[in-house]
């Protein structure tokens, strides 16, 4: 028995050892439909980890926040979402070619599911939102530098079961939900990777 629990531990430590670590951060354009918005007000961080050349996954969390014209009130209202999301990568170009990982531009698909917040700005509202979110995207990568990237993102977010409109009207009344929040982030970030 502590044979076999020597050998888990050796073989745990030589995967961790051989993975890479990263951190990232990023900031552009969000973007909601029904009501429609698009403005500069996503921030987004995560930490990632690679298990080899193709797979990884990450830890990431985005900041959004709405502000959409409201005909009902006559003035803006809006939304802030927050978000926690684990996500799987895949690196699209080392596996279209296996030596691509060492170039200086890679592709990253990444995807995955988490929990958003989300609260309204008009006061008679007053509740938080707590939802699943659905994550999906694409990351260009280029290497400037040793284990320094900059890079872009273009991600399709959804939340399931959301009870707010983007402009911070309650979208129903009522226990039932199928309302689906769709939102959209395209912005330009940095990453480092940690390890050889």
């Amino acid at each position: 028995m502590i044979k076999k629990l020597f050998t888990l531990m050796l073989v745990s430590c030589s995967f961790v050892a051989s993975a890479q670590f990263g951190i990232e951060a990023n900031y552009g354009l969000n973007g909601s439909y029904e009501p429609s918005y698009n403005g500069f007000t996503h921030f987004g961080a995560g930490i990632t980890y690679e298990f080899d050349d193709k797979f990884g996954a990450k830890l990431d969390f985005g900041i959004d926040d709405f502000s959409v014209q409201n005909d009902v009130r006559g003035t803006k209202t809006g939304v802030s979402n927050f978000r926690v999301t684990a996500q799987g990568t895949i690196n699209l170009s080392s596996l279209a070619d296996t030596r691509a990982f060492y170039n200086k531009f890679n592709v990253i698909a990444h995807g995955g599911a988490g929990i958003s917040i989300l609260n309204s700005d008009i006061a008679d509202n007053q509740k938080t939102d707590h939802l699943l979110n659905l994550v999906f995207g694409i990351t260009p990568r280029y290497e400037v530098a040793e284990n320094f990237f900059l890079t872009a993102d273009f991600s399709f977010v959804a939340n399931v079961s959301q009870h707010y409109l983007f402009n911070g009207e309650v979208s129903y009344d009522g226990p039932a939900n199928s309302f689906t929040g769709l939102m959209y982030n395209a912005s330009l970030g940095m990453a480092y990777k940690f390890g050889k």
